[in-house]
């Protein structure tokens, strides 16, 4: 690589090295690993889980028991002569109203928001009070596969600052959550 940056990158108070392709260290928390969890997976370099969730009702029932909200981030900085970032996320979303309210993957770059998904909507959960289950049953997902490029419009002295984070709803989470993959573009 013919780009050496020597000053590291300040991320909430601490100084990270850039390493080899661009990106520092990725600080995780929450449910946030380094292990891809979700089904139809990444591979590769730099792919990160941010969470994943399931029922804590009876296993594999979708009942509709309520669920312990798994959030995650991960956080990272990139070179500071970036072209581009490529993330590829790759989930799974609860499809049940209200819309675009939890089983999120938010995507903020350099402190603005960039990209989000959540929860599509579009079918309603009436609970029955004479089964004690929801109708139809908590069971329907919407997979997401896509590759979010985001193209640094300025060079940072200080490099850009990713954070991308998310937090699965509070009913059914059926395997829910997000994976992604990072590829930085550098200057030749």
């Amino acid at each position: 690589m013919s780009n050496i940056l020597i000053t590291p990158i300040k991320i909430d108070g601490t100084h990270y090295c850039l390493q080899n392709d661009g990106l520092t260290v990725p600080i995780t928390s929450g449910m946030a690993s380094t292990t891809p969890k979700m089904p139809s997976t990444v591979s590769g370099d730099n792919v990160f889980n941010i969470y994943q969730a399931n029922p804590t009702g009876d296993p594999g029932s979708n009942d509709g028991y309520p669920s312990s909200r798994n959030t995650g981030q991960i956080k990272f900085g990139v070179h500071p002569c970036a072209e581009k970032i490529d993330i590829q996320v790759v989930g799974r979303r609860d499809i049940y109203n209200p819309g675009n309210l939890f089983d999120t993957c938010i995507i903020n770059i350099d402190n603005v928001q960039v990209k989000k998904y959540a929860n599509t909507g579009g079918t309603n959960t009436p609970f029955n009070s004479s089964t004690g289950k929801y109708v139809p049953p908590l069971s329907g997902i919407d997979s997401v596969n896509e590759t979010f490029t985001h193209t640094f419009s300025s060079d940072i002295p200080c490099g850009h600052i990713v954070n991308i984070n998310g937090i699965a709803g509070s009913l059914a989470n059926n395997n829910v959550g997000y994976d992604v993959k990072i590829t930085v573009t550098l200057p030749t």
